[in-house]
């Protein structure tokens, strides 16, 4: 009767709420329409190997910690379907099957209630899912109903701290990995394990591989130009974290090298680089923009302050390995601060918002002098004009080697928990529903 409730009345209520303010929220509305039950009409004819697995991810934030799974998945030759909430990942998701061996359908999420998620479960066991990894914090009540009704085994992956409602869906998962002993309360939850962070694997992997990428938008000697000189990285800004990084950088002169800045916005958003634009050039900044239809970007002007706005998405943590120093936003507004491994395991130093909520590598960092949180533009200037004093070693200039041993291979504990949960519960899971 509770799941029923929930489905039938208290879904489409706040359905009905969320469906009004979309009019005033575009990302919303398009969201909500890509949950529409004709976009998962293909699990019903999907065929060949059985998909043993199910990953979901909110956005494309989220996508970044799936993937060190996909490539696990991938190696035990696993097949998976993968599921995708905010209409902001869905082109990177949609790639998914051409570049992982192990995914084999990926479709949005369908809506909670009205039926639809009991009928997509079941569409989802058919296929033969057995497991169910949800990343960081997406727990829906009906999707959690559904699986455990349906023998589905539901893993929190990546957990980070529960808001209030979350907690009171804990008991109807199978497992909680953690990548931070300090982040999960083992009171929650019966089954609650630390295996590392495979956000970390993401970044390694992906600075790795970075001078490939960059080459397709930098000559050669451009690169090697910016890694030597004083290069900061302005990461996944929001108007919020603008307003206090623009005021320093006003403030902020330049006693040796001039300076050359890149600056990435969260979303491509015209408004928002245009407004950028222009005050880049109030600060006497000569702008260039990176777009997909550019050429590669071989020389600016090096005696004079630089910028660069990336309207390019996807390059961001790549982007890093040629920055000094690195602002990354999200901790001046509600949400808080983005992902700071990228720019920390490309070796930079690092500073950000003080709204550090819901970022357990922040705190990580933070404790190992790694990572300075700022409270407003008049401490990030003062950052700034330490860190452009000092001489780095880009070597060695960061100890951070241990850091990325405590997650070394988080993707394949994770796996292994769920392989080994499964087989010694047979299967069964708590239908109390």
């Amino acid at each position: 009767m509770k799941t029923w409730v929930y489905s039938w009345i208290v879904y489409p209520i706040l359905f009905t709420i969320a469906w009004f303010l979309s009019f005033f929220h575009r990302k919303t509305r398009k969201t909500l329409s890509l949950r529409s039950w004709k976009e998962h009409l293909s699990l019903r004819f999907n065929a060949g190997q059985p998909i043993e697995y199910w990953i979901h991810v909110a956005s494309q934030g989220e996508l970044e910690y799936a993937i060190p799974i996909l490539e696990e998945l991938g190696r035990r030759e696993k097949k998976v379907i993968v599921t995708y909430y905010s209409i902001s990942a869905k082109d990177a998701v949609e790639k998914l099957p051409t570049q992982y061996t192990s995914v084999s359908m990926v479709v949005p999420l369908p809506h909670d209630g009205l039926g639809l998620m009991k009928e997509f479960v079941s569409l989802c066991r058919k296929q033969g899912v057995k497991n169910l990894l949800l990343m960081k914090y997406e727990l829906w009540p009906g999707l959690l109903w559904e699986c455990n009704a349906a023998g589905v085994q539901v893993f929190l992956v990546n957990a980070v701290k529960p808001s209030w409602f979350h907690q009171r869906l804990l008991h109807k998962l199978s497992g909680v990995l953690t990548g931070y002993d300090f982040e999960f309360d083992q009171s929650w939850h019966r089954s609650v394990k630390v295996v590392g962070d495979t956000r970390v694997e993401r970044a390694v992997d992906r600075a790795a591989k970075s001078k490939s990428v960059l080459e397709n938008y930098f000559s050669a000697e451009f690169i090697y130009k910016t890694q030597n000189s004083n290069t900061l990285i302005l990461a996944s800004m929001w108007p919020e974290d603008e307003r206090v990084v623009f005021k320093a950088l006003e403030e902020y002169k330049s006693t040796q090298v001039p300076l050359l800045v890149f600056w990435v916005p969260h979303e491509i958003d015209e408004g928002q680089f245009k407004k950028a634009d222009e005050r880049f050039k109030q600060m006497h900044f000569c702008t260039t923009t990176l777009r997909d239809q550019n050429v590669k970007i071989s020389e600016i002007d090096w005696t004079q302050k630089n910028a660069i706005l990336v309207m390019k998405k996807g390059i961001l943590a790549e982007l890093f390995n040629l920055g000094w120093f690195a602002f990354v936003g999200g901790g001046f507004g509600k949400k808080g601060v983005h992902s700071v491994w990228e720019p920390a395991l490309a070796g930079c130093s690092v500073t950000c918002g003080p709204n550090t909520r819901g970022s357990p590598e922040s705190r990580e960092l933070i404790a190992n002098q790694i990572l300075k949180s700022v409270q407003n533009s008049e401490e990030l200037l003062v950052w700034l004009q330490n860190r452009y004093t000092e001489v780095f070693d880009r070597k060695h200039k960061i100890p951070i080697d241990f850091i990325i041993s405590k997650h070394h291979k988080a993707s394949k504990r994770i796996i292994d928990y769920c392989e080994d949960f499964t087989f010694e519960s047979g299967g069964s899971v708590d239908n109390n529903t």
